[in-house]
């Protein structure tokens, strides 16, 4: 068995859920909504929100009808989802804690099933598509969200670069991240493979605007395993000029001059 990264080990999502709903909701959340739109979402379906996070999607689909799961390998994780079903007053969302690639859950339970930005992490893709297909009663639907292109993705690479401009002498991973094994591309292959019929994938774009730059890096840093382990390696010093040549390069793409983000990805739609 290949050895897990950071990023697939449970204990290193639940010590940053705080950080990575700071960081990334605001793009999540978009995405989210659009896969529900492309979804058409009824009142009443069943919904399974796999390797859910800290519920993006899950706290959407229950403010339209719908009866959710939401799922995570990642205890902490599900405890701060627990929390924000509790704060919205949201009885229709149960999170529990779950393997997205062996859920322990009944064939054909739920109408619609979904993972944002998730599934992308799991050690066995092609078992973690095929267990979202599983779920599904006849003619159920799911989406899948990925970033559409891994190698040039703008919150990434203004990272690389920046940290080359500050410490051109620093080593980054010689691997590429697991996230970046899907992609666009070859997301609908992969999810004809797992069994979804009339699989199309739709481009998605989000935009952040960060107004409180300094608050939103501090975040950032710590917002996912591989980031964690990354500044730890920089060290504090060389983390926080990363930060400041970060911010400028994207208040430079900014019209307005708020850093503002521009992220796509892609949305993998399929039926049972």
């Amino acid at each position: 068995m290949a050895e897990l990264s950071p990023d697939q080990v449970a204990g290193n999502w639940s010590a940053i859920a705080s950080e990575y709903e700071q960081a990334f909701e605001g793009l999540s959340t978009q995405y989210a909504a659009h896969a529900l739109r492309l979804l058409d979402l009824r009142p009443g379906e069943r919904v399974l929100d796999v390797a859910a996070g800290t519920g993006a999607f899950s706290l959407l689909a229950a403010r339209a009808g719908a009866e959710v799961l939401a799922t995570d390998f990642a205890p902490g994780m599900v405890d701060r989802l627990r929390e924000r079903i509790a704060a919205a007053g949201l009885p229709s969302i149960t999170a529990e804690v779950m393997d997205g690639q062996a859920l322990a859950l009944p064939d054909a339970s739920f109408d619609v099933s979904a993972s944002v930005l998730g599934l992308i992490f799991f050690p066995d893709l092609d078992r973690g598509l095929t267990e979202l297909r599983r779920v599904l009663r006849g003619g159920g639907r799911a989406a899948v969200v990925c970033w559409r292109d891994p190698a040039s993705l703008q919150l990434m690479t203004l990272v690389r670069q920046s940290i080359q401009k500050v410490a051109p002498d620093f080593q980054p991973p010689a691997t590429p991240p697991t996230w970046a094994r899907l992609s666009g591309d070859s997301l609908r292959f992969r999810m004809e493979t797992a069994g979804f019929r009339d699989v199309e994938v739709v481009a998605s774009t989000a935009t952040q605007q960060i107004h409180a730059p300094e608050a939103y890096w501090s975040g950032f840093t710590r917002s996912a395993p591989p980031l964690a382990h990354l500044f730890g390696q920089l060290g504090p010093e060389r983390t926080a000029a990363v930060g400041r040549e970060y911010i400028e390069a994207l208040r430079a793409q900014s019209r307005d001059g708020v850093p503002t983000l521009r992220v796509e990805a892609c949305i993998g739609l399929g039926r049972a």
